[in-house]
């Protein structure tokens, strides 16, 4: 079951606002969620593996019955294919580059005081809102590929 990357139409922000540092929020909230579910998921995880694994061991190691041994030993097998099939550290990790990109972009964008936003700082609050979310599925794309790096976007740099 691979991780699917889902998002909600963002709301039309409110009469008079700034609309793109709007739906650069909606972006960066967007990413921010993710990013700490994905977190957690591969934290519970990982401790799940750990736990489990050494179970197998101690049950082995004090004789527990095999229909035990063999249940815990399977639910550590499960896991660790869980852990293959759903990934949940490589979505951290996009999602978080995608976040800290996004970030600064935004932080750039309000450190410009509004009255001297022209439409240069919002092509480029736009831009990086869009090669964020670009990088990050072709990253994503490419290492269901079998962790070949997609071709790069115009204007980003590559992740090393």
């Amino acid at each position: 079951m691979p991780v699917r990357i889902l998002r909600r139409t963002p709301p039309v922000p409110p009469a008079g606002s700034d609309s793109l540092l709007a739906y650069a929020l909606t972006d960066l909230a967007w990413y921010a969620r993710c990013r700490d579910r994905a977190r957690r998921w591969h934290m519970t995880i990982e401790l799940s593996a750990l736990l489990t694994g050494a179970t197998t061991v101690v049950a082995a190691g004090i004789q527990a019955p095999a229909a035990v041994t063999a249940t815990v030993a399977g639910a550590t097998v499960f896991i660790g294919g869980l852990r293959q099939v759903l990934n949940h550290a490589e979505r951290y990790v996009l999602a978080a580059e995608a976040w800290s990109r996004l970030h600064q972009a935004v932080q750039r964008y309000r450190l410009t005081p509004e009255a001297e936003r022209d439409e240069g700082s919002g092509q480029r609050l736009l831009e990086e809102i869009e090669a964020a979310a670009t990088t990050e599925l072709q990253n994503w794309a490419g290492h269901r590929r079998g962790m070949q790096p997609g071709p790069p976007v115009p204007g980003s740099q590559p992740l090393p």
